[in-house]
């Protein structure tokens, strides 16, 4: 009852982050769309420093956008298992293109966060270029290993491996909620906040992921899912 229980809370949750991250997508490719538009000459007097880097990276900040709109989309449809049971194909094909959008996203993004950090290396940036670089990394190797598994028939693994991607890359959300909440609550710049609550947000969905998984964990090399395992135990009882 526990781990169903938990699944009903965390689907909430899930949808109420894809939809904050959405929303964040939208709103930054509407401002990218209309500053392009705009062309002002200098940049730097017509944009805030966050937004300037952004539309001094065009190109990366859309390849970082839409795959990002990608993995909000084909995400949740990973870990339906009806749907992989029924379309198994549908699922091997939507995952590869979550899997690559993914890995396009963690790049971008590293290149974005890391390289251009909004308040400069030297600066605040410095904490944010660091959040970005750390997590940028996880998840590039969480998808990899998560291809590797599965490559190797080892559908527990790459379940496993799957969650904590995608856990990874749901932080994003959970991070921009934090963020307006503590900006408004602490009157605090969001020079300040911005790699603080990267780190905050990073580090809660990875202990998340890791207590899912651990609770939801079936042996066998996780052939029978959790679900169908506990309707089994209670037809058994």
């Amino acid at each position: 009852m526990l781990r169903k229980r938990l699944a009903v809370l965390g689907w909430g949750l899930v949808g109420v982050l894809i939809i904050t991250g959405l929303a964040a997508i939208v709103g930054r490719a509407l401002f990218l769309l209309d500053a392009i538009a705009l062309a002002p000459a200098d940049p730097d007097a017509a944009f805030n420093a966050f937004d300037v880097r952004y539309y001094n990276n065009s190109f990366a900040s859309f390849m970082h956008l839409v795959p990002g709109a990608l993995v909000a989309a084909l995400g949740p449809l990973q870990f339906i298992p009806a749907l992989r049971k029924r379309a198994l194909r549908w699922h091997r094909v939507s995952g590869r293109l979550y899997v690559a959008s993914g890995l396009l996203g963690a790049i971008t993004g590293f290149f974005i966060g890391v390289l251009h950090p909004f308040m400069g290396i030297n600066g605040q940036g410095f904490n944010e270029a660091m959040a970005t670089a750390f997590f940028s990394a996880l998840v590039i190797f969480s998808l990899c290993m998560a291809i590797y598994h599965v490559r190797h028939k080892r559908i527990g693994l790459h379940r496993e491996w799957m969650i904590r991607g995608f856990a990874l890359m749901l932080a994003i959300a959970t991070e921009r909620l934090m963020l307006t909440a503590m900006m408004s609550l602490l009157n605090i710049e969001i020079a300040i906040l911005f790699g603080t609550t990267f780190w905050m947000a990073g580090v809660i969905h990875i202990a998340v992921a890791e207590y899912w998984i651990h609770l939801t964990r079936t042996p066998d090399n996780g052939l029978v899912h959790w679900q169908e395992l506990d309707r089994r135990n209670a037809n058994n009882t």
